[in-house]
């Protein structure tokens, strides 16, 4: 049984929605006609303002080159003080997609949303992303403010209208993001402009399910303070450990729960347990979520950063190599499947790569729908897999523990936001059984080191009439091989792929995997593919030790390879397009440094006879 804590008094709301929508003009109204801005403040904002009078949207505008442009690019913040006394902060967020990270970073510590829409153009597609990621991010109460009704010929049926179609359509979304009912909604019609429904109800426009858009604040404001947390399961990441003689105390943030005293408590990932000898907090004995605290142990416990401190009696964390996870994308580049990142969640760093794109959000329709690719801006939901098993949270449990970001590991920029939403059964929750056999033995029985030979290069080139020809002589010796082409694998193993990058990049991750059970198996495991990215062979080459890869650039012009076309692929690139085919419409990457270089244009027989002794040498020298 969960015990109930209630939210800070602190409650945080962000602005958002479309560009040229009106966000900071009802912003900066507000905030004027609630008595939050200085006189100082106003009267500077006259002075800058172009259009005559009062310029709102200036008064939260911070940026110089946000002035210029005439839009919002950083998120500004602002106090506002409710008429009851509640304390908030509001943080106008920009409405360009290219900005849409900055969104994400308002929303995923926001308690309520303010998505502001234009009455005169309606919903588009960047409300209902805003709608959606606000709902993702674990935002209570979405305010939806019908802007400019003031501008239309009949307000009242259109704010009916678009109150009827935002209510279907992000409800479509929102289910099919499997987060129906977690977030509520109110509808209003405002006008910032003119300060129509801002603090005071005019008749002049419809006003909607509340009276005004303060009325909707204090009442969304007043639902979070009495909301109870979800989850009451502790959670308390280390951050750092104090040392002073053989004493030790350990500081962190309280991320959720409740810790007292003389508690019996687990530290993950050791599992190790220990009692808790004393809390401090500079709030004093009442300690809520989101504090700071510094606790000692009765006994001398393994604890370092990083870890995590449980209670005991709280059962088993969701805790997997693998998680579920709703993603949104974040970097102008497009998602690279099975690219390593750095996945950071409080106090922890690991490695993390996406398996699988389950499916992504086509948001005008609510649909989920089956990819291969993640795009910029790309909502949807993806299977992440870390390298060692991780404490992950449901995300609807706790945004401290069930939210975390993907670093590039090489710019250390943050590519994306994920949400967890449950964990995976994966490797990591079976036990890999040690059998007797071994790759040794297998190795012994087929009298030479097994290894991976990867040949390399344009469709044409003469790949696999040399891996033919290099098996038929390894068979005649006695030495077991199996040749992985990658007709075959389009075939079988990757018929549901086409030939995208992302696609081929997939492609190369399964052959490898499957080259690498061929190598556990002893083989001699000859791969004929085109496999045109440099990136995707480092990929394949990082899965091997290094004495087990060996990376055969079969050179053959590009002239030879159009006139031989054996499969007629060229042909059929110069009739229909080349957009896809590797040497027409996609680049092919020579490799560097490969192991081997084999002449595409010299006899076949030369060329297997060659890489056949390259294999012998490699055992006797081995």
């Amino acid at each position: 049984m969960h015990s109930t804590q209630f939210s800070n008094e602190l409650t945080r709301v962000v602005f958002c929605g479309a560009v040229d929508d009106g966000k900071s003009t009802l912003m900066g109204r507000l905030l004027v006609e609630t008595g939050n801005i200085t006189v100082d403040e106003i009267a500077a904002a006259e002075r800058q303002s172009s259009k005559g009078g009062l310029d709102f949207s200036l008064l939260v505008d911070g940026l110089q080159s946000e002035r210029e442009q005439g839009i919002t690019i950083d998120v500004a913040h602002r106090h506002l003080t409710l008429p009851d006394g509640t304390r908030t902060i509001l943080a106008d967020s920009p409405g360009h997609e290219q900005y849409t990270r900055n969104m994400v970073v308002a929303s995923s510590s926001a308690d309520v949303a303010v998505v502001v829409l234009d009455a005169q153009r309606g919903i588009r597609d960047q409300t209902l992303r805003h709608c959606a990621i606000a709902a993702l991010m674990g935002v209570h109460t979405i305010i939806v403010a019908i802007n400019k009704l003031d501008a239309v010929d009949d307000s009242d049926t259109t704010f009916e209208n678009i109150k009827f179609e935002i209510r279907e359509r992000l409800n479509s979304s929102l289910t099919s993001l499997g987060i129906t009912g977690y977030s509520e909604q109110i509808i209003i019609g405002v006008s910032g402009l003119l300060g129509y429904n801002i603090s005071k109800k005019s008749n002049k426009i419809p006003s909607g399910d509340e009276q005004t858009l303060l009325a909707a604040l204090t009442l969304a404001c007043k639902a979070n303070r009495q909301r109870p947390a979800i989850s009451m399961d502790l959670r308390l990441p280390v951050q750092a450990v104090l040392r002073k003689g053989i004493d030790r105390t350990y500081l962190g943030r309280l991320a959720q729960g409740t810790i007292h005293s003389g508690d019996t408590v687990t530290i993950w990932p050791s599992m190790g347990s220990a009692t808790i000898k004393t809390v401090s907090s500079p709030r004093g004995p009442d300690i809520i979520a989101g504090d700071a605290v510094a606790i000692t142990l009765t006994s001398d416990t393994d604890v370092g950063r990083g870890d995590v401190i449980l209670k005991s009696s709280e059962g088993v964390p969701p805790v997997s190599r693998a998680h579920l996870a709703h993603l949104v994308w974040l970097h102008p580049e497009a998602l690279q499947m099975s690219t390593s990142y750095l996945l950071k969640v409080g106090t922890t760093e690991i490695p993390a790569r996406i398996e699988r794109i389950s499916y992504i959000l086509d948001l005008p329709s609510g649909n989920q729908i089956p990819s291969t690719e993640f795009d910029p801006n790309t909502v949807g939901c993806v299977e992440v897999t870390v390298d060692r098993p991780l404490l992950l949270d449901p995300y609807r449990s706790s945004r401290d523990s069930g939210g975390f970001i993907l670093v590039d590991r090489l710019t250390g920029e943050t590519v994306a936001a994920g949400m967890a939403i449950h964990p995976l059964l994966r490797e990591s929750d079976v036990s890999r059984h040690e059998f007797a056999i071994t790759r040794k033995h297998r190795e012994e029985l087929n009298r030479v080191r097994a290894k991976v030979l990867w040949l390399t290069g344009l469709s044409g080139s003469g790949k696999s009439t040399i891996a033919d020809e290099v098996e038929r002589r390894l068979h005649i010796r006695g030495i077991r091989s199996f040749v992985l082409d990658g007709d075959s694998i389009r075939q079988t193993l990757s018929e549901d792929l086409g030939f995208s990058p992302e696609d081929r990049r997939e492609n190369v991750r399964r052959v490898s995997r499957v080259a690498q059970l061929m190598v556990d198996a002893g083989l001699v495991v000859i791969v004929s593919l085109v496999s045109p990215f440099a990136k995707d062979r480092a990929m394949a080459r990082e899965m091997f030790a290094e004495s087990d890869f060996v990376e055969i650039f079969v050179d053959t012009p590009i002239e030879i390879c159009k006139e031989r076309d054996p499969k007629g692929l060229y042909s059929k690139a110069l009739v229909n397009g080349g957009e896809q085919m590797t040497g027409v419409g996609q680049q092919y990457e020579r490799p560097e440094t490969p192991e081997f270089t084999v002449d595409g244009t010299a006899p076949v027989e030369e060329s297997a006879a060659r890489l056949v002794e390259l294999i012998i040498a490699k055992e006797a020298s081995s």
